[in-house]
């Protein structure tokens, strides 16, 4: 009796059980569908926004250019003659009229001493001839003696004369000759490496013996398409707008700037480019002779233009677009059209009016018609 009377308390337990199981499962059956969605909808992901607004730039564009010496000088004799002395250092800079050279002056030296001595025979037989003339004219006023005399003492003064011009100018050469001994600087600049050495034969036909480049100020020369150059001229820009900035090899920013100074009449058959050139300060000698640089075309004044941070341009097989967030926080995608980069800023050309929020971190969690917890970008930091 004893186990007939536990069997039936168990059972009775269990029949409790089943019927707790069932109430809630009916208690959740019955429950609002709003209630069980609300409960089990994740948060809205956050994401940071900018602003689209109008914002400052410096207009510029940046060429590839060559530095180009406003004079460069090659150093070639005049005349032959051993190289007896050099007189400056290779790469040092010279003024003009600093002493370079000099070649071996003795044969120049005799020939211009043996000119003068030609020239002295000269003027004495002009001195003779002069006074055998006035006698014989003095003779003929008093028809002492025929006028054929005194016109060939006449023709006699004359050639002499003439030898007196001739031995005059066997003078100044041998002069010129010699002073071509000494070769000078013809302009300031630097001087590079000299490609003769004392005692070599040097000649015209050796060819250079060094150059001289002025350094400063100096050219930098760029080549600028023709449809850049129709577009800067349609705009109505002028020289004056603009300054002049180049970036170095080493990707520095040269500490000078340069103003346009010339602007070719022609292009160039072959590239469709027009030749331009800039003078640029160069005091530290920093812009070498045919050095490679960037030419950066630098307005003077800013401009105004709506533009877009960066990081939110997505990219897929039909271009360029932005993911934006609406007054309901819902995202949608935006097609553009976007211009030149400055900075870290795309220029926008369509596709975005002023004050739309574009999505810039968080991107990844974002798609086109979910809702968003967007923050605006501090742009201060």
């Amino acid at each position: 009796m004893a186990s007939a009377g536990t069997t039936m308390k168990s059972r009775g337990h269990i029949g409790c059980a089943i019927k707790s199981l069932l109430l809630v499962a009916f208690t959740s059956l019955t429950l609002p569908a709003h209630a069980q969605s609300e409960s089990a909808a994740p948060p809205a992901p956050a994401v940071t926004v900018a602003l689209i607004k109008e914002r400052s730039f410096q207009e510029s564009e940046t060429f590839s250019g060559r530095i180009e010496a406003i004079e460069s000088v090659n150093l070639i004799a005049r005349v032959q003659g051993y190289l007896e002395a050099r007189h400056f250092e290779e790469g040092s800079f010279v003024e003009k009229g600093d002493l370079l050279y000099e070649l071996d002056q003795d044969i120049y030296r005799n020939t211009l001493t043996q000119a003068q001595a030609a020239l002295q025979v000269a003027q004495a037989n002009e001195t003779l001839a002069q006074q055998k003339f006035n006698r014989q004219e003095e003779l003929t006023k008093r028809d002492v003696q025929s006028r054929a005399l005194l016109e060939e003492s006449q023709a006699n003064l004359a050639v002499s004369q003439a030898n007196v011009a001739a031995a005059q100018s066997k003078v100044e050469a041998a002069e010129i000759n010699l002073a071509y001994t000494k070769i000078t600087a013809p302009i300031t600049g630097l001087i590079g490496r000299s490609v003769v050495s004392t005692g070599d034969l040097i000649s015209p036909q050796s060819g250079p013996m060094a150059t001289i480049v002025q350094s400063d100020p100096i050219y930098a020369s760029f080549p600028v398409p023709q449809r850049s150059m129709i577009d800067f001229r349609k705009r109505g820009a002028r020289n004056e707008d603009v300054f002049v900035s180049l970036t170095l090899a080493d990707g520095s920013t040269y500490e000078h700037h340069g103003k346009i100074s010339f602007t070719d009449v022609s292009a160039a058959a072959s590239s469709d480019a027009i030749i331009v050139r800039a003078t640029v300060p160069n005091p530290d000698n920093m812009l070498i002779n045919n050095g490679l640089v960037d030419v950066n075309i630098v307005a003077n004044e800013d401009t105004s233009k709506l533009a877009l941070p960066l990081q939110a341009l997505l990219l897929d097989q039909q271009g360029a677009y932005v993911l934006v967030v609406d007054e309901d926080n819902i995202v949608k995608a935006a097609r553009i059209e976007v211009g030149e980069q400055r900075g870290g800023y795309l220029v926008v050309q369509s596709g975005l009016d002023a004050g739309a929020k574009v999505i810039v971190e968080g991107i990844q969690k974002a798609r086109p018609g979910s809702k968003v917890a967007p923050s605006i970008l501090n742009e201060a930091n």
